[in-house]
């Protein structure tokens, strides 16, 4: 099996989606690609519930809203933070009474966004390896082989072309408040 170059890329990938600096964050994510017969594809980023997380017990909310908005959605963090991905649509809307984020891109290989396949290959399983993520596993459209902790891999079938999986990122938000109601105000003086 190759292991991928891009490590650190995509350790970055997850550190800078959506919970970089201070106290932004988001209850779960749900991940799922779309691959090719070459390893090329598509994929997207569902984020669950945003919210802003109390910073030393102060609501930082404000702040917090403003870089989701300026540096995220009309901006290029996301872009500049992940340049082997070529982000395709980025959006905020509300669901279920929760701030939803949504990003879509495409992708040249699987390997270069955290994947290990063997190259040239439809011989093998394709695996994902979780340990760099500070989120928990929930379910997969793969095989979870962590249940006992001590392997956090996601196993597929070879040639599998949909590769799905969600995690838990802050599961408590006792300390945390909502920015549904501040997206619903930008979405109104934005008319």
């Amino acid at each position: 099996m190759k292991l991928i170059k891009s490590t650190s890329l995509f350790i970055a990938f997850i550190i800078f989606s959506f919970v970089v600096s201070g106290c932004l964050t988001t209850q779960y994510k749900e991940y799922s690609y779309k691959v090719n017969k070459d390893g090329s594809g598509s994929g997207k980023i569902l984020f669950y519930n945003i919210v802003s997380q109390l910073d030393d017990g102060k609501n930082v909310s404000f702040k917090d809203f403003g870089e989701l908005v300026d540096d995220y959605l009309n901006g290029t963090r996301f872009e500049d933070d992940n340049p082997n991905l070529k982000v395709t649509d980025k959006k905020l809307f509300e669901k279920d009474g929760m701030l939803m984020g949504e990003v879509a891109f495409e992708f040249e290989s699987l390997d270069s966004i955290g994947f290990f396949i063997t190259k040239n290959c439809d011989c093998s399983p394709i695996m994902y390896h979780m340990s760099n993520y500070n989120e928990t596993f929930i379910e997969s459209n793969g095989k979870w082989l962590g249940a006992d902790g001590n392997f956090p891999v996601i196993v597929w079938e070879d040639g599998s072309r949909e590769l799905k999986f969600k995690t838990a990122a802050q599961e408590d938000l006792t300390e945390s408040n909502s920015l549904l109601p501040m997206w619903k105000t930008y979405k109104e003086t934005a008319k």
